[in-house]
């Protein structure tokens, strides 16, 4: 039941959240730690999901025909399960605001139990069709031993750097699900996560910012952001309080051109705490912590 559990958790960022039944009820406000799961998901898509697609194109090879077969059915019913929990949720919204209703009608409550059992179902299918191929998947994770030492101490430091005393407090209880499902590299080779990985499936596109630093850290009144863009293209960035709420945009999809920027913030406004620089482009976005004295 434990390895299913963690299946399930992974079935979202392996086939899409909307794949997961749960992901049905209106999403919760962003919280606290959203800054540092942002800058973990990135680290995942740029390090450790291209490692875990090349080892599992070797597990492709050992698959027999039959089971890729059954794979492939099970990846389009997770795909017909995520387009009904889409409709479902747009279902959900109200017709004049927009705007996703608080409480549910017996025949939504029904559809999204419905919904619940058939993607329950088809993990379950998936695990034990990953069970057969748990040996050769342990295998294959400790081929990558060395990477994945390294992805958990890179996992702390970027925990260290992004969190507050009192959330890494709360991390350790468990509090944060999201966060500690996201900081836990060792669900990727679970063996129903790993077989439904698809390794043909074409790898996300690299992010437009390589290194973004900011300094002085802690700041009293100026801070600068450095950043480098790997291509041109519109960059927006934004000053973010503690619980990654926006306090003002600094700069607005602004056209740059690549290469490295220094952009100088006034913070001496802000009260003593601290607070987050997002960088956003349209490839993705990046955050950086700061203190402010």
């Amino acid at each position: 039941m434990k390895a299913f559990t963690c299946t399930l958790a992974l079935c979202a960022l392996l086939v899409g959240p909307a794949a997961v039944a749960q992901n049905l009820q209106t999403a919760p406000a962003q919280s606290s730690t959203a800054p540092a799961r942002q800058e973990l998901r990135a680290y995942v898509q740029q390090n450790v999901l291209p490692v875990v697609r090349q080892q599992r194109q070797k597990l492709e090879a050992l698959l027999t025909t039959s089971d890729k077969a059954q794979l492939a059915i099970y990846r389009t019913q997770l795909r017909e399960t995520r387009q009904k929990s889409q409709a479902l949720r747009r279902s959900f919204r109200s017709p004049t605001s927009g705007e996703t209703t608080s409480t549910l009608t017996e025949t939504q409550k029904q559809q999204t139990e419905q919904l619940r059992a058939e993607t329950k179902a088809i993990l379950q299918n998936v695990e034990q069709l990953g069970l057969k191929y748990q040996t050769e998947i342990a295998k294959l994770a400790q081929e990558v031993q060395p990477q994945k030492e390294k992805w958990a101490a890179d996992t702390k430091t970027i925990l260290a750097r992004t969190l507050t005393p009192e959330q890494s407090e709360a991390l350790g209880r468990r509090k944060d699900r999201k966060l500690h499902r996201a900081g836990t590299m060792a669900r990727y080779f679970r063996p129903g996560a790993f077989l439904l990985l698809d390794p043909n499936k074409p790898a996300p596109a690299a992010r437009s910012t390589s290194t973004t630093s900011v300094y002085p850290n802690p700041t009293t009144a100026v801070s600068q952001i450095e950043y480098d863009l790997k291509k041109d293209g519109s960059v927006t960035v934004e000053l973010l309080d503690s619980r990654g709420n926006t306090l003002r945009t600094v700069a607005q999809q602004t056209e740059q051109e690549k290469g490295p920027h220094t952009l100088a913030i006034n913070v001496a406004d802000l009260p003593n705490g601290t607070y987050y620089f997002k960088i956003t482009t349209k490839d993705g976005a990046e955050t950086r912590r700061f203190v402010k004295e």
